[in-house]
């Protein structure tokens, strides 16, 4: 049987108090908040921005969630995770600082901001699957250790999945660096030995005793098993990686990482997906990007899946060409959706409730 998707239009350009106001209405005309429970430790995930970048949600929309949940007598958290590249959100210090520049504090939104994969984005714990490409994935740790999620995405195009939605803030914004690495680079990280210093750090945290350091580190292939450990614990940066794995299995990648999450939170994550503003690439790119098309409105729903293709369907209703396969056409980002219904991750089946 088809799951719900709600559905509250938006006209172009509405304020962040009436953006707030009208997800609250889906929120509260769909149940979620029967999904909490008194001092139960929500999450409310999602982007905060990359500095110089414009379309990430603004601090009143998390503002106004952290209340709701906070009246259900659970405890919300603001939380996402550190990105795989160095930037301004490469460490925990860097992206909670980034953060404050934002807006999102204590002080502005009514709780705490939590950066959900550690220091230096290590802290993960392994959850079991029964996917194409993993037995078992790593999540954030204090991903797995929420009770419940409120799952906040601005929807957008996405350089390699070709969308940017639900699925994606899930499976990349609540896996461990490991697990960001092993989504977009199909092979070992890569040492540069420009910036190498032979520290050693590298090796004396390797699990699998993969690397040995004479003039500078080297990474062993056969004995490598992916974890990012290196890539986490290098203070010079001499530790990366290729961005080549292909769309198709990024695609399936992600939604092998997004399972791992609804596996262990099931019944308990409601995500909502803002069509505002849509860009032609994710909110990760600190720059001002346009709009591709105009303000539709926000869809609602428990289902990943559902709400992901809802949202598609909404943008493209009208349109002689597909928006996201027209903004990347190298990409297909249908297999998110195909292959996370038949991984059991939802159903791209679903009924629309417009709410007035």
């Amino acid at each position: 049987m088809p799951g719900k998707v709600w559905f509250i239009r938006v006209k172009e350009g509405e304020s962040d108090a009436s953006l707030a106001e009208k997800a609250l209405a889906l929120y509260e005309k769909a149940g979620f908040g029967a999904q909490l429970a008194k001092g139960q430790l929500v999450g409310i995930k999602q982007h905060f921005g990359e500095k110089g970048g414009t379309g990430w949600l603004r601090p009143p929309i998390a503002k106004a969630f952290a209340a709701r949940v906070k009246q259900s007598g659970a405890k919300p958290f603001l939380t996402d995770t550190t990105t795989l590249y160095r930037g301004h959100r490469g460490t925990a210090v860097d992206y909670l600082n980034l953060c404050a520049e934002h807006g999102f504090t204590h002080e502005k939104v009514g709780c705490p901001v939590i950066i959900a994969d550690g220091l230096v984005g290590a802290s993960q714990v392994f959850v079991k699957i029964d996917g194409k490409h993993y037995p078992k994935v790593p999540i954030a740790s204090d991903a797995f250790h929420a009770g419940a999620f409120v799952v906040l995405t601005h929807v957008t195009g996405h350089m390699a999945g070709g969308l940017g939605a639900s699925i994606k803030n899930v499976a990349m914004g609540l896996s461990s660096r490991a697990g960001k690495l092993s989504q977009h680079h199909g092979d070992i990280p890569v040492i540069d030995p420009e910036k190498c210093t032979a520290c050693g750090r590298c090796a004396e945290f390797c699990p699998s005793g993969a690397i040995q350091v004479d003039q500078h580190a080297v990474i062993a292939k056969s004995k490598c098993i992916g974890c990012g450990e290196c890539l986490a614990v290098c203070p010079f940066g001499a530790v990366g990686f290729h961005w080549d794995e292909t769309p198709q299995n990024l695609c399936e990648k992600m939604v092998e990482h997004a399972l791992a999450v609804k596996l262990t939170h099931e019944g308990r994550m409601c995500h909502f997906n803002f069509m505002v503003h849509v860009t032609q690439q994710c909110d990760c790119f600190g720059l001002k990007q346009d709009a591709v098309c105009p303000d539709i409105g926000i869809v609602a729903s428990d289902d990943m899946v559902a709400v992901d293709q809802a949202a598609a369907d909404l943008l493209n209703a009208g349109r002689a060409k597909d928006l996201f396969q027209e903004l990347q056409p190298e990409t297909r980002y249908l297999r998110q959706l195909e292959y996370g219904e038949q991984l059991g991750l939802g159903s791209r089946k679903y009924e629309l409730v417009t709410v007035p």
